[in-house]
């Protein structure tokens, strides 16, 4: 029996005599280094901002390489207008406007947005943000003026024609036998109108007369 504990004692004492003379253990040289986490020159040095680049006018295609050369930068498209919905295949479109704007400086993970149209000239048009007027909730449809209705010549009105003993009041708001066409009552040996020649109505003195030539004083006159 003590044949088979001296193994044991002699391993124990060697061991604590290892302690004693200051040699290291298993266990503390196989724990990894942390010198080279601090050691400088060893962590990621972060990417330097570079300027932003003025895209407008390109095709979102060409802006795209553009962007290509700024280190970590995400680009984001959206549509220029509220009514106008971005196509997937949108690489031909063009850039209006983009954020941040041009000559700003970017950073690594800085998010670009781009503003596209389909078409150049479409950047300058926005009716509060719409392309299309008519899309605004802000446009009121021009009214629509309704047509007068035909109205009835007073040139020549029923009351013009060969009356009796009852006066009536003409269109100019004098009264006589009858009216001329253009609505003033007949008078003999006054002017008439072309419009009343040959034509015989009642006087305001009471006597017919006709409209005819009278190269005396003027081609018409009520005689």
């Amino acid at each position: 029996m003590f044949h088979r504990l001296a193994p044991v004692v002699l391993l124990s004492v060697l061991a604590l005599a290892g302690c004693d003379d200051g040699t290291t253990t298993a266990t503390e040289t196989t724990r990894p280094a942390t010198a080279s986490a601090s050691t400088p020159g060893t962590s990621a040095t972060p990417s330097p901002a570079v300027v932003m680049p003025d895209l407008r006018n390109q095709t979102f295609h060409e802006a795209q390489q553009e962007l290509a050369g700024l280190p970590g930068v995400r680009v984001t498209a959206t549509a220029r207008h509220k009514d106008v919905t971005l196509p997937k295949d949108h690489g031909s479109w063009r850039v209006c406007d983009a954020s941040p704007r041009p000559g700003t400086l970017v950073a690594a993970d800085d998010t670009v947005v781009v503003e596209l149209a389909k078409q150049a000239g479409d950047c300058e048009i926005s009716h509060h943000g719409y392309l299309h007027e008519t899309n605004d909730p802000a446009y009121t449809p021009p009214q629509t003026q309704t047509p007068e209705p035909a109205r009835t010549p007073t040139s020549a009105p029923a009351t013009s024609k060969p009356a009796g003993d009852t006066l009536i009041t003409c269109s100019d708001g004098k009264q006589g036998y009858a009216c001329t066409s253009n609505g003033h009552p007949v008078v003999d040996g006054q002017f008439c109108p072309s419009a009343d020649h040959d034509r015989t109505l009642k006087a305001t003195n009471g006597t017919m007369v006709t409209c005819s030539y009278d190269p005396s004083v003027k081609p018409y006159r009520w005689q």
